[in-house]
């Protein structure tokens, strides 16, 4: 493994290869189809350095936001390897009666999706978000050795795909780096390269390969070395600037149902890396009162505007944290999680479940 220029770790562990219609239905079109990708020429493949034999597995996972998924799909179909892509679509069942109409609508999203190389699953029973994306990375990488990770509630740059197959392909061999994210945090990264190193996990858009999934713990065995050991502990909320710990905690304590914080913990105590893109190539559109652990009032961790549509294609060659992008993400984060942020959003997302509509 490289040494880290910066390194939040202990010494790291060797990498071991071991129904009623809801009001706000909405019909889908019957020609219903995604856009086609923007006219641009796309370079051959052998002319562009790094680029990958064939493209990674998307995996979608989907449940009942039916104008999530249609903008989600529209995103992804902006992306010229879209159409070359395994796409594995996750359905999870309807948790009750009151859901069932808008999975129903979801599933129809899926059906009728006109793509080559579609394989649909759609559970019989309701998993919950966490327990869907364990299993279907799982199944995915297994089979195909990577993944490409996206949920339903994000919309995607036009080269997002495009970063996620190259960085799959250049890293590939590299057992420090265990993940590549697609978002980003709203900072200049001050970075010469179009992405840097970050010792953080991220959950919006991002992919990985089998040899990194296979040190995925859901038990988290290792949850008791971070009690023991303040230091760590204050590593893994980047230098407290985010309550990670205090998630494991509801995470462990069984109030928290995430697959992110576990495969944080994963891979922060196997020194591993993410890297991220020096843009944002995602949008987390979930903030609006339907994401699982979003709330509301739009996300405060994206840059408003446009995606962009420019390629990401310096890759760092090195193997460590950017420690100078790191500092800037931990000011940005710190920033953002003050107490009185932490208490504002909670009063919003309180007042947004008052005021929604209640089940008849």
């Amino acid at each position: 493994m490289a040494t880290l220029l910066f390194s939040p770790y202990p010494s790291p562990r060797p990498l071991l290869r071991t129904p009623t219609t809801p009001s706000n239905w909405m019909p889908l079109p019957p020609d219903f189809s995604p856009p086609a990708a923007e006219p641009r020429p796309r370079a051959p493949r052998a002319a562009a350095v790094g680029a990958p034999a064939s493209a990674a597995p998307i995996a979608l996972f989907l449940y009942k936001r039916p104008q999530h998924t249609l903008r989600c799909l529209e995103s992804l179909a902006t992306n010229p390897e879209f159409l070359d892509s395994p796409l594995y679509l996750f359905c999870d069942g309807p948790k009750n009666a009151a859901d069932a109409a808008a999975v129903e609508q979801v599933r129809r999203i899926a059906r009728e999706l006109p793509h080559p190389h579609k394989v649909l699953i759609e559970a019989r029973t309701n998993h919950g978000l966490a327990e869907s994306v364990i299993a279907g990375v799982t199944q995915v990488v297994q089979q195909h050795g990577r993944v490409v990770v996206v949920e339903d509630d994000l919309v995607l740059a036009p080269t997002f795909l495009a970063f996620m197959n190259r960085s799959l392909h250049h890293y590939a061999d590299d057992d420090s780096v265990m993940q590549i994210s697609g978002h980003m945090y709203p900072v200049d990264a001050g970075s010469p390269h179009d992405a840097v190193f970050l010792p953080m996990a991220s959950s919006w858009g991002w992919a990985t390969w089998n040899r990194a999934w296979q040190h995925f713990d859901p038990t988290m065995r290792d949850f008791q070395t971070l009690v023991e050991q303040p230091g760590l502990r204050r590593q893994f909320d980047v230098d407290g600037a985010f309550p990670f710990f205090s998630i494991l905690k509801r995470q462990r304590a069984g109030r928290a149902d995430s697959w992110f914080i576990r495969w944080y913990l994963s891979m922060f105590m196997q020194g591993g890396m993410a890297l991220y893109p020096r843009q944002s190539l995602v949008r987390n559109e979930g903030f609006d009162g339907t994401g699982v652990h979003c709330g509301v009032g739009g996300s405060p961790y994206d840059k408003p505007g446009v995606l962009p549509h420019q390629p990401l294609t310096r890759l760092p060659d090195a193997s460590h944290v950017d420690a100078h992008a790191l500092a800037r993400v931990r000011t940005f984060l710190a920033a953002k999680n003050t107490l009185w942020q932490r208490l504002l959003r909670r009063l919003r997302n309180t007042l947004s479940a008052l005021s929604a509509p209640r089940p008849s």
